[in-house]
């Protein structure tokens, strides 16, 4: 007669490990997510946050607004920060850039204010570095608020020369 005994104390330990392993793999992405409140805007893709008694500087996941020293630029940067400022906001980093600003999907509201930012017309796709599912759909959301004229886009004679020059930035 065979002892399964001798078999179950030999798969315990594989089993508490595996399970440990999913719990780690399943768990760690909500954890990396914080709450911070906006102090300022510099720019409508760049905020600066508060959080845990520190300011980190959030670039915004996989759009582009206009230099803030041009009249699109500058209504792009009053709009992002009369949307947040002062505001408390959910921030899920991506990656860092290269001047070690975090790069992250930003939540007012549980709305997505990367997107919110490209439906109104403030934005556009920072086709060289959005990889994720939700880019392909932010395309059809820019060109909406474009052919819409809303936003930066209200202005119809520099549309085309605006989108080919923020697109090689």
């Amino acid at each position: 007669m065979v002892r399964i005994r001798g078999l179950k104390q030999l798969l315990q330990p594989a089993w508490s490990t595996g399970m440990l392993c999913a719990l780690i793999l399943f768990s760690s992405s909500p954890v990396l997510a914080w709450n911070g409140r906006v102090l300022s805007v510099p720019a409508g893709d760049t905020l600066i946050v508060s959080w845990q008694n520190t300011h980190r500087t959030i670039t915004l996941y996989g759009i582009k607004c206009p230099d803030p020293q041009t009249m699109p630029g500058k209504k792009a940067k009053k709009f992002a920060a009369a949307s947040v400022t002062g505001k408390g906001i959910k921030i899920n980093p991506i990656t860092t850039d290269s001047q070690g600003r975090i790069v992250a999907m930003v939540f007012r509201n549980g709305q997505n204010f990367n997107e919110f930012l490209l439906r109104s017309g403030y934005a556009i796709v920072n086709k060289k570095h959005c990889q994720t599912a939700d880019c392909r759909q932010w395309l059809r959301f820019e060109h909406l608020a474009c052919t819409h004229h809303r936003g930066i886009w209200a202005d119809i004679e520099q549309q085309s020369s605006r989108r080919k020059k923020w697109n090689h930035q």
